[in-house]
């Protein structure tokens, strides 16, 4: 457990108000965090030992942006997948280089060449490889505008969105569907929803401290009438 001391010699300073400020500027949850007073006028700060670790990233769900990480990436995927193998090196990572410019991570490349958007397997066998099958595949997972499509991670985090502001899991789901059959929605809906339940969340989340500070200078511009 590491422990903040806080204090000032300017009684004008709110200290819990900054402890909690800090705790926010690092991405803490508040249930994380313990902030309390002690006797001398100091306020304290716990927090976990795990919040203050830089965990380690996941190679195959994070993201890829520079060259030298999509180059690595490709060489794993061309390692592990058989069906990459007669792949020229060279246009099998300028293809993966756009999806992961995307937001896709490797985990969401691996689905899309084993898995069509609805959920089912690409075939497999001494048929199904080469440079034509592996962009067949990929582009299912494009617009037919060419334009790259939700990742099966994304729509996963948009629906998260969608199920933490109390909206229906199934929103976007033909009537006549099981959900079963068909468990996410279609793109266009999932980042609709997700753009309004995040507009939902914000509206209904807690006062933060910037807002705080928004009503202190507010309100001491107000005037209100003195009552008879």
């Amino acid at each position: 457990m590491a422990e903040f001391r806080i204090s000032s010699d300017d009684d004008g300073i709110d200290l819990r108000r900054m402890a909690t400020a800090l705790a926010e500027s690092q991405g803490w949850a508040r249930e994380d965090v313990s902030v309390w007073d002690n006797r001398r006028g100091e306020v304290i700060v716990t927090v976990d030992d795990s919040l203050l670790r830089k965990p380690e990233v996941d190679p195959l769900h994070r993201p890829r942006h520079t060259p030298h990480a999509v180059h690595d990436a490709c060489e794993r995927l061309r390692r592990e997948d058989t069906s990459l193998r007669g792949v020229d090196f060279a246009f099998l990572k300028a293809e993966c280089a756009r999806f992961f410019s995307a937001g896709w991570t490797l985990a969401d490349v691996e689905h899309a060449l084993g898995h069509r958007p609805d959920g089912r397997v690409w075939e497999k066998g001494e048929r199904y490889q080469g440079g034509r099958w592996f962009s067949h595949r990929l582009s299912a997972w494009k617009t037919p505008d060419g334009d790259i499509r939700p990742s099966l991670s994304q729509e996963e985090a948009q629906l998260r969105v969608i199920g933490k502001a109390g909206l229906p899991m199934d929103i976007g789901l033909p009537q006549d569907t099981e959900l079963s059959q068909r468990p996410v929605a279609s793109p266009a809906v999932a980042r609709s929803a997700a753009d309004d339940a995040r507009r939902l969340i914000r509206q209904n989340t807690r006062t933060t401290t910037d807002s705080l500070a928004h009503q202190d200078r507010t309100s001491a511009h107000i005037r209100r009438p003195d009552r008879p």
